[in-house]
Parts: structure tokens; sequence; C-alpha cells
């Protein structure tokens, strides 16, 4: 591929990877798993361990079934091309539930993996990393271990930012004094 058609199918793959964040967004709040699961790599494995688009979408309609509202907001969206069929990706998203008579709000990162499949991208992995789940009213300090989320069998608890290296890292050195590197 010459330099110019590379850096175009480049353009046009980081663009399309975006566009699967905010129609995944758009088909979890809207209850259409068939298009969410339509989204991911036909040889999808399941977080049951069922392979297959038919099989995501069975979970979807299970694991969503406890939500009556949700409400997903898409944010930055880092995209690294890894090689020419392959990207992964980090995307923030601030997601709020409705979960019985309690209104859960949850920011979080997703770690996404994706692959090209004849000409199209498509999600290979999704991995939630929340920064915390809390009742819309509560100050997230105040939830012992920064979550709460009655009834999620999926997450169980949350995972940033103490999980970043470079976050660890920070809080162990001592500060810069003025003037220093």
């Amino acid at each position: 591929m010459d330099d110019v058609a590379a850096r175009l199918d480049r353009l046009e793959s980081v663009e399309q990877i975006r566009h699967l964040a905010a129609r995944y967004a758009l088909a979890l709040d809207s209850r259409d798993v068939d298009t969410m699961a339509g989204l991911f790599v036909s040889d999808v494995t399941v977080g049951d361990g069922r392979v297959g688009r038919a099989a995501l979408a069975e979970w979807f309609d299970r694991i969503l079934r406890p939500y009556r509202i949700t409400f997903h907001l898409i944010g930055n969206h880092v995209i690294d091309i890894t090689g020419p069929d392959t990207a992964e990706g980090l995307v923030y998203c601030r997601a709020e539930h409705e979960v019985g008579e309690e209104w859960i709000v949850m920011p979080l990162i997703y770690h996404d993996r994706y692959a090209r499949q004849d000409g199209r991208w498509y999600f290979r992995s999704r991995k939630p990393k929340p920064f915390y789940a809390a009742r819309v009213a509560d100050n997230p300090l105040d939830v012992p271990g920064r979550f709460h989320f009655p009834d999620n069998p999926y997450l169980a608890g949350a995972s940033l930012p103490e999980a970043w290296r470079s976050w660890q890292e920070f809080w162990r050195r001592s500060p810069r004094q003025k003037g220093q590197p």
C-alpha cells in the first residue's frame, strides 16, 4: 500500500472504530440486543463461555433485564491501530442505570479490542473498568469500596484509577519541588 492509501485506510479505520462505541451505547440504551451483538466479531466469546453473536445476544438480553432505563454517554476515545486488521482502544463512559428504586451512576473506561473482518471493524472484546458506582445523590467516597451496584453479577467493584501503574507511581514519589524537572 502506498503512503497515501495507508494513511487513508488508517483514518477510515479510526472513524469506523469510533462509531462502534457510539452505536454500542445507542443499541444498549434502546435495548436493541441484536444490533449490539452485531457490533462484535462473528466468533466472539461470550462472558459465559459460549461463542457467536446469537449467544452474545442472549447473554446481553439476560444481563440487561435488571435495568429498566440506562444511559451511556461516550467521551474520550483513544484508538491504537496494532496491525492491518487489529486495534485496541480505551473509551471513557458515564453510565447511569435505573436499578429498582435507585439511580446508579458509574463512570468507567471500556478496554476494547477490535478486529476487521470482511472490510468492517468490530469489537473483539469489551472490558469495563469502573471508577466507582453510587446512587446519584451519594458521594462515591462515602460508599464502601466506592462501589454500590445492586443486582450486577458482572462487575464486582471499582478498579480505577488504582489499577493504573502511572497513578500508583505518581502517589509513591515525593512531590516535585519548584524548578525540578
